[in-house]
């Protein structure tokens, strides 16, 4: 992956603070559950952080935290402005507009999506990885970290990698098509946590949001405003959309206190979903991610 492993250079701080992106997704979990368990094993002082507006309700993202003991913990950025020693965000850049800023006296960052953030030395940004637990995966197996599953890291990663490549259909890299075959996890637990992905009331707002959507033919573009939900849901909706036979850019968003969340799909080359969701937040937010979403 790289001729030093970031893991061999941040292996000399200590106290080390993971950040996952606010709205964390089972991929940002994993990645940042990864960690925590390699820089413990080193027994350093250690530990798994978000922030944000929203705290995890999604129901497999609390199972799966709920089922390992995941130790990630919320924290309100105005009582944490500023963490010691290292911070490290993982499935995000640290100062973009998913994640919220929290000082520290050392930087890194391990991400999957395209460069937002420039001029932070220590990081890991590979964007033609389908997920960021392939990319721990990687820099664990490297350093020689052996993944067993006895406590459920193999599940949870191949779990982030099946929820951020569309049901393991979006796998292109052969890092990623490795980390599917060589990864040991928990069948079982794989196949109840893709089976949790809405809750009743979930499935009534998605619902609900479908049958009034906004649609332009000539573009084949649709969009959707939901009632105020997990903003993970925004995604799922946006899949479903972009199966639609006439439907080949979509955007899904709601209206918070303060602004509003949204989601952005395309399938057609011509149109870059993360070029698409920065240009709609241009000067009041910021938006990103891959080309498809």
């Amino acid at each position: 992956m790289m001729k030093r492993n970031i893991l061999d250079e941040l292996v000399e701080y200590n106290p080390i603070t993971i950040q996952c992106h606010d709205n964390p997704d089972a991929d940002a979990i994993a990645s940042g559950y990864g960690l925590y368990l390699y820089f413990s094993s080193l027994k350093k002082d250690v530990r798994l952080i978000y922030s944000g507006r929203n705290k995890i309700t999604k129901s497999n993202l609390v199972a799966m935290v709920n089922k390992y003991d995941i130790p990630i913990n919320y924290v309100d950025a105005k009582e944490t402005p500023k963490v010691d020693g290292l911070l490290i965000t993982v499935d995000c850049q640290y100062g973009a507009g998913n994640v919220t800023k929290i000082e520290a006296d050392e930087v890194a960052m391990i991400d999957h999506h395209r460069i937002e953030i420039e001029g932070v030395e220590k990081n890991v940004i590979l964007s033609h990885i389908g997920s960021c637990s392939t990319i721990i995966w990687k820099l664990l197996t490297e350093v020689g970290f052996e993944i067993t599953d006895d406590l459920g890291l193999g599940t949870c990663l191949y779990y982030g990698l099946y929820t951020d490549t569309n049901s393991l259909s979006e796998i292109y890299n052969p890092f990623d098509k490795d980390m599917r075959d060589e990864l040991p996890y928990e069948k079982t637990t794989v196949y109840a946590l893709k089976n949790s992905n809405f809750t009743l009331r979930e499935m009534e707002i998605a619902g609900n949001a479908m049958k009034n959507y906004s649609y332009y033919k000539d573009t084949k573009f649709a969009v959707i405003k939901t009632e105020q939900c997990d903003p993970n849901i925004l995604g799922l909706i946006s899949d479903f959309l972009l199966q639609v036979e006439e439907v080949a850019i979509c955007i899904v968003f709601n209206e918070w206190s303060n602004g509003y969340k949204f989601s952005v799909r395309s399938c057609i080359k011509e149109v870059h979903a993360n070029e698409l969701a920065a240009h709609v937040s241009e000067g009041t937010g910021s938006g990103g991610g891959h080309l498809e979403k």
